[in-house]
């Protein structure tokens, strides 16, 4: 078991840790996962300030071992085309510093709204939110293109042209068939994790078979 192979493990762990950070964003009776609403939404006043610390805590130590899985991916990939590796460690940089920020930011919003909604109407307080947004707004858009877009591109173009030595079959494993089907089964109101989280599994699974390539 080498050294890939391992972290690949450590980023399963970490990549569904990081999944259910998503679920107490989302109101209890729905009972499944969504977009974290960007306005306030009555249903954050009827629940504990614990649940959005929990979704804090578990986005915190569930995010390190995903990138850390996305870095090795590019060690491998460095090794047959160094280019492409470096553009996903740069990828992968940007997503470190932008992925939590995201989160929190989903966080602090419920935990503002408890303080403020018994002093402010909901339209004030929403109006506060959108200044938030407008500071945000551009490490929100970068999170997005480096964690979901980034990654699965660079990827993909490396599994297509043989720098990362796995089978075709292997182009599956990133977040866009992963969220198809939790999609469905949202539609199926089934409850479910976040679909980032799982993507980031997907990104783990793909290292552990490259690293047992390697032996």
């Amino acid at each position: 078991m080498n050294s890939f192979v391992i972290t690949g493990i450590i980023g399963i762990i970490s990549g569904f840790v990081a999944a259910l950070a998503d679920v107490p964003l989302v109101c209890p009776e729905k009972g499944y996962a969504k977009i974290p609403e960007r306005k306030s939404a009555p249903w954050w006043k009827e629940v504990s300030d614990g649940r959005f610390s929990l979704s804090f805590w578990l986005s915190f130590l569930g995010q390190p071992g995903s990138y850390l899985t996305m870095w090795m991916l590019a060690v491998l990939i460095s090794k047959n085309n160094p280019g492409l590796g470096m553009a996903l460690k740069i990828n992968t940089f940007i997503g470190c510093y932008t992925g939590l920020l995201c989160h929190v930011i989903y966080c602090i919003k419920p935990l503002l709204y408890r303080r403020l909604y018994t002093k402010l109407d909901d339209e004030t307080i929403d109006d506060g939110f959108k200044s938030l947004d407008k500071v945000t707004i551009v490490p929100m858009v970068l999170g997005f293109s480096t964690l979901w877009l980034g990654t699965t591109i660079i990827i993909i173009i490396s599994i297509i042209n043989g720098s990362l030595d796995v089978p075709k079959i292997c182009l599956l494993l990133n977040p866009i068939p992963s969220t198809l089907i939790l999609l469905l089964l949202k539609k199926l109101k089934v409850r479910i994790i976040g679909a980032l989280g799982v993507g980031f599994m997907m990104f783990a699974i793909l290292l552990i078979i490259a690293g047992i390539q390697m032996a």
